[in-house]
């Protein structure tokens, strides 16, 4: 089975380099004493009898002739050896040295004549647990329904049910399409170019007077923050460089859920709200302190085109800086902040990158970065963004993976042009598990910002009376 990718995984292809790696990353901190007879070798069973469940870790890409057009997912199941691998920490460590292993592993490029995903197995946690460090490129599984795929791994008991009759798995493929039907298909794409854009513009043409009204509402509504805010320059946002680092947090689901109800906004709002006191903290102590901070949130607007995705779209929400707002107030601003940011996005529509990426080549995309890189443009390009904040649902009870319990599961997104910096929340069980991936050359101590944010939680817990 043959399916185009959709424009925008096409363009995560594109716009992807070594200074921008556009895979996301999760990491499972497995408890073996908690389970029932883990082992590697039970795991990779796993792994291997539920592939072929998995669809959008079964794809391989199919080039297109000088990229004049979107590639193509080639079903067909993969040889796990080429995806599973067994990494050690330099000697038995904690979270940080964990850290440190997936920002190196984070900066490795996948290889795209393979599936475009890698496992990989830690046991040398000093506590005795295993991590289990999941990459997968953004153009194959992210968002809900990504998840929806990760969790054919994982079971209800430390004991793996027997291995399911295989209903709609990939099964056996027929060859890829040779590069003559590639071509073929290529150049009917390129006929039909002018016709889709011809369609795009008529479709914009009859959209802009709805936008222009919604907008005029939005601004009614919302005054000048219905506008999206303008990202400062701080020490955090900038053109990243290769490197990466990781850091993890747990934070209470309870007492983020009574911070909600106490100020009447949303789970969102919290935790956009304990960012925003932590960032201040952290850019205080270091006399770097802007007035606002623009984060990226994303928001799903709908299934994606390929099994495993969602159309994402990004709400710019600025989270304000001044130490004399807090508590309630802040909250407030935030939430605030946030229905404007909703309200901008919906008058606009969320899809509207999306259609524009469907009629770009691939190659004109990927002559923009290759342009940026060689010639230094990306410290010209404004900033839109200083971070990129995400919340995520996650699981409501224990989970097991090949026998053991899955203690903590960190979400890792990737950084986007700008922003030094992704912050991703996940709900599981009573806690909020928090991944932050960063460019250590932007962000200089990460760890020391999600230390501070238990803190920041329990400042607005007392503040609002939720804690």
């Amino acid at each position: 089975m043959t399916e185009q990718l959709s424009g925008m995984d096409a363009a995560f292809l594109a716009m992807e380099s070594p200074e921008l790696p556009l895979h996301v990353v999760g990491v499972l901190l497995l408890d073996p004493s908690a389970g029932d007879g883990w082992s590697v070798e039970r795991f990779c069973a796993v792994v291997r009898e539920r592939l072929p469940r998995m669809p959008p870790f079964c794809r391989r890409l199919v080039r297109v002739p000088l990229a004049l057009d979107r590639p193509y997912w080639h079903y067909e199941t993969p040889d796990i050896d080429d995806h599973v691998f067994s990494r050690r920490l330099a000697a038995f460590g904690d979270l940080h040295a964990l850290g440190d292993l997936v920002g190196e592993i984070t900066t490795e490029l996948l290889d795209r004549s393979k599936p475009l995903w890698q496992l990989f197995v830690v046991e040398s946690l000093a506590d005795g647990r295993v991590a289990l460090i999941a990459k997968v490129h953004h153009s194959t599984l992210y968002g809900a329904a990504g998840a929806e795929f990760i969790a054919e791994l994982l079971d209800l008991s430390p004991d793996s049910p027997p291995p399911a009759e295989i209903v709609d798995g990939v099964g056996e493929t027929a060859d890829p399409p040779s590069r003559l039907a590639v071509a073929r298909r290529t150049v009917m794409s390129q006929v039909r170019r002018p016709v889709d854009i011809g369609r795009l513009a008529v479709r914009g043409v009859r959209g802009a007077a709805g936008a222009v009204g919604g907008l005029v509402h939005v601004v009614r509504d919302h005054g000048r923050s219905g506008l999206p805010p303008v990202a400062p320059s701080t020490i955090i946002s900038g053109v990243a460089s290769s490197r990466r680092t990781a850091a993890f947090a747990a934070l209470s689901l309870d007492e983020a859920r009574a911070v909600k109800d106490a100020a009447g906004v949303k789970l969102n709002d919290v935790v956009l709200a304990v960012v925003a006191l932590a960032l201040r903290d952290y850019l205080s102590a270091r006399d770097a302190l802007p007035d606002r901070i623009v984060a990226g949130v994303p928001v799903n607007a709908g299934e994606g085109d390929a099994v495993g995705t969602n159309t994402l779209a990004t709400m710019l929400v600025a989270l304000p800086m001044q130490p004399a707002l807090a508590g309630a107030e802040l909250l407030a601003a935030v939430h605030d902040a946030t229905t404007a940011a909703k309200a901008f996005t919906g008058a606009v529509g969320p899809g509207a990158i999306a259609e524009l990426a469907d009629i770009t080549p691939p190659a004109a995309l990927s002559v923009v970065t290759w342009m940026t890189r060689t010639l230094g443009l990306a410290s010209a390009q404004p900033t839109l963004l200083n971070l990129v904040v995400s919340n995520v649902m996650g699981p409501p009870i224990p989970l097991y993976l090949a026998g053991a319990q899955v203690d903590a599961i960190y979400p890792l997104g990737p950084l986007l042009p700008g922003a030094g910096m992704n912050i991703t929340v996940l709900s599981n069980l009573d806690r909020l598990d928090v991944g932050v991936m960063a460019c250590p050359d932007l962000v200089d101590d990460v760890w020391e910002l999600v230390n501070r944010l238990p803190a920041a939680l329990a400042e607005l817990g007392r503040a609002v009376g939720g804690g």
